[in-house]
């Protein structure tokens, strides 16, 4: 038996005791009636029943993804409650500015859970494993050390009812461990990879060479590995772990360097879907001193979003068309690409003064019937759609990873929409938060933090 659990439970009920009260008043909590073999203790000459909090087996913080990665311990025989634990409510400072929220988390283990669905081009089938023992909660160094959570049981009627909450500092202390804050979720990637991502690099044009490309990041290996590690960043924020990437990986990548190419960057399949994919980029012949696409932090963002084209799924179609325009379909296959660069710091953290201004005029478009031919507003091509879909990782950690899988589902597919999807992933945590509700609350965030850096 693990006496430390029980010693540090007993220690737990002591405190909740002489807490309860302020937190019953602060969050509307009250302990409840029912009792299920957590502890016990007369109040007010009845017994009533407390929830012990969910025991910790890991917790580690990704400095690149700003997330904190809480594992409970499912495997713990000492934690009775285990088969009744459904979720925990987390409290912790948002990423944009640092605001106290407190969010439910309940991963949706009945429809992610053991959805698997089957690959183009006779790739094997991909199957999602999520554990409902893990919780990701995206915020910054500070509010992953100031986080505190209660977790949430059900009942043997079928109630959601709620341990006291807890500080993970003073949870972690009292089970002896620490916070890993120096996690990166994209070298543990790259580490498990059997067959490393070749990059192949082409140009046929005489001034933006492979060898003027190379000396930009100081050699030809260097080249290498900096382009690798874009790629490995891409596929820590679209996996849910290392070893159970959400998309189809692929070993050979082609960067061809083009000086007929006078629009964007695109990606392809190349030389076929199996064997690997192509980024083709402009080679922008006119402006070779001052051309951004050829600086960092704009190049690694261009070529990070062609990445997420490589392994993006898309859905057969979307719910909502006008003019003529797949308005989902479109939406979400430019502003995925553009949530997975937002969540390893593609805007906010390095945020242009054009971005800004992007962003600016994006936020005062009306919700429903924007400019752009779009039917609501969240559905405008990359950055506007991107960053709503990477602030959605507020109400679920995994938002992001979560999203693709969503396209492949049965209930979704043959008619996707953004808003179905979101209503999807929430439907157990926030099942009667409307779209518009969260796009205000966005609004909102983004305007404060847009008047702080400015």
């Amino acid at each position: 038996m693990n006496t430390k659990y029980w010693k540090n439970m007993a220690l737990g009920l002591l405190v909740s005791l002489t807490m309860s009260g302020c937190y019953g008043e602060e969050d509307g909590y009250q302990i409840p009636d029912i009792y299920k073999g957590s502890w016990e203790s007369p109040k007010n000459g009845a017994m009533v029943a407390g929830y012990a909090p969910a025991p910790i087996s890991e917790a580690k913080y990704d400095d690149y993804l700003n997330e904190l990665y809480i594992i409970w311990d499912g495997g713990n025989d000492a934690w009775e409650k285990k088969n009744e634990y459904v979720g925990a409510e987390v409290e912790f400072a948002s990423l944009l500015t640092e605001t106290k929220v407190k969010r439910v988390m309940i991963p949706n283990i009945g429809d992610f859970g053991n959805l698997t669905v089957k690959r183009d081009n006779g790739l094997p089938n991909a199957t999602l494993n999520l554990s409902r023992f893990r919780t990701v909660v995206v915020t910054t160094k500070h509010g992953a050390r100031d986080c505190r959570f209660r977790s949430i049981y059900v009942d043997k009627e079928g109630n959601k009812q709620y341990s006291d909450w807890t500080n993970l500092s003073e949870h972690l202390a009292n089970a002896e461990m620490t916070l890993n804050m120096n996690y990166m979720a994209w070298k543990e990637f790259r580490e498990r990879q059997s067959n490393p991502l070749k990059i192949h690099f082409e140009s046929n044009s005489n001034l933006r060479t492979v060898e003027w490309l190379y000396n930009r990041y100081s050699g030809a290996d260097a080249t290498q590995e900096e382009f690798r590690k874009w790629y490995y960043m891409d596929c820590a924020t679209m996996s849910f772990e290392p070893h159970n990437i959400a998309c189809d990986p692929y070993e050979n990548l082609t960067f061809m360097i083009k000086k007929e190419q006078t629009g964007g960057a695109y990606a392809f399949d190349y030389p076929s879907h199996n064997e690997g994919r192509g980024i083709v980029y402009p080679a922008s012949e006119n402006n070779l001193t001052s051309d951004a696409w050829w600086l960092l932090p704009d190049m690694q963002a261009v070529v990070m979003h062609e990445m997420g084209h490589c392994v993006e799924w898309m859905p057969h179609k979307g719910h909502y068309v006008k003019k003529g325009e797949d308005c989902d379909k479109q939406g979400y296959q430019e502003g995925w690409p553009d949530a997975v660069k937002i969540s390893n710091g593609g805007f906010f953290g390095l945020a242009t003064e054009g971005q800004i201004n992007e962003y600016k005029a994006a936020i005062e478009k009306p919700y429903k019937d924007p400019q752009d031919n779009k039917v609501y507003v969240w559905q405008i091509d990359y950055n506007t759609s991107g960053a709503f879909m990477s602030w959605l990782r507020i109400y679920n950690g995994d938002f992001v990873r979560m999203l693709p899988w969503t396209v492949k589902m049965d209930a979704l597919t043959n008619d996707w929409s953004l808003e179905y999807a979101v209503k999807y992933i929430l439907k157990e945590s926030y099942p009667d938060m409307s779209m518009e509700d969260l796009w205000n609350e966005y609004v909102a965030e983004v305007k404060k933090f847009l008047n702080n850096h400015q």
